[in-house]
């Protein structure tokens, strides 16, 4: 009887460690990218800069690339890395936007203040008589003076710091500047969900109609195993912009025939 009732006693303890153990766990950020396979170049060439460069000419190409949340929380995603490329190192970088751009939590610098008073005081009491519950026994107070003259001095210290700054957009050249990479930070003044317009001026030949540019798209974050943080790739986009001169019809011909047959190939 004393082993059933044992057996009885311990069945819900065995009841719950059976039970299986559920955690919930974040969904992991699902990013897609989106750009063009094919863009125009205007050419933005000034007469310094054909003085400058003899028998070359300056482009401009405007990249937009569409960044989409599928699924998760952006907020996992913390930067987003974003590199254009030639193909074939034709072209060398002239400049590009945007250009790397600090941000600050604050809205203003901070200012700290530090006030110290220093002084002195004159103290005095009356003399007189006090009644004492002892019969008739008087208590008798007799005037006093201490301290010296009446001192007071305020200081007030004030600085003004300027608020801390961060990284919101980091830019510069790849490849022996022929190519450029944007990384897009976040922060509380911005969204990495949405249109981002890149610009790239290109030095290239007088000559110059058209040619391929590679871009590719990178999300990273930290992700959590246990209990420990380690960078990650959320998602990873590569692939060929055929690039043409604005107003040449036949370049842009030429481009969208290269974009099908590289997109049937593949």
């Amino acid at each position: 009887m004393s082993a059933l009732l044992l057996r009885l006693h311990m069945l819900p303890i065995c009841f719950v460690l059976a039970m299986p153990v559920q955690t919930t766990l974040a969904e992991d950020p699902t990013i897609a990218f989106d750009f063009g396979r094919t863009a125009e170049c205007m050419d933005v060439t000034s007469i310094e800069a054909a003085l400058r460069y003899p028998g070359e000419k300056i482009v401009e190409l405007k990249l937009r690339v569409s960044v989409h949340l599928l699924a998760g929380n952006i907020n996992d995603v913390e930067e987003i890395r974003i590199e254009v490329g030639d193909c074939d190192q034709g072209m060398r970088v002239h400049s590009f936007e945007p250009s790397t751009r600090m941000e600050s939590n604050l809205s203003e610098d901070i200012q700290w203040s530090k006030t110290v008073e220093t002084g002195k005081t004159l103290g005095a009491s009356l003399g007189g008589e006090a009644p004492v519950l002892l019969g008739d026994v008087v208590a008798h107070i007799t005037p006093t003076l201490n301290g010296g003259l009446s001192h007071r001095e305020i200081i007030t210290e004030t600085q003004k710091r300027i608020a801390p700054k961060q990284a919101v957009v980091a830019s510069g050249t790849v490849g022996q500047e022929r190519g450029v990479f944007f990384k897009l930070r976040r922060s509380p003044q911005s969204s990495l969900e949405g249109v981002h317009e890149l610009t790239v001026r290109f030095i290239v030949p007088e000559t110059w109609r058209g040619d391929s540019l590679r871009v590719s798209c990178q999300a990273t974050g930290q992700e959590k195993f246990l209990w420990i943080k380690q960078q990650t790739t959320w998602a990873s986009t590569r692939a060929p912009v055929a690039v043409y001169l604005a107003g040449d019809t036949k370049a842009r011909t030429a481009a969208l025939r290269h974009v099908r047959r590289s997109t049937s190939g593949s």
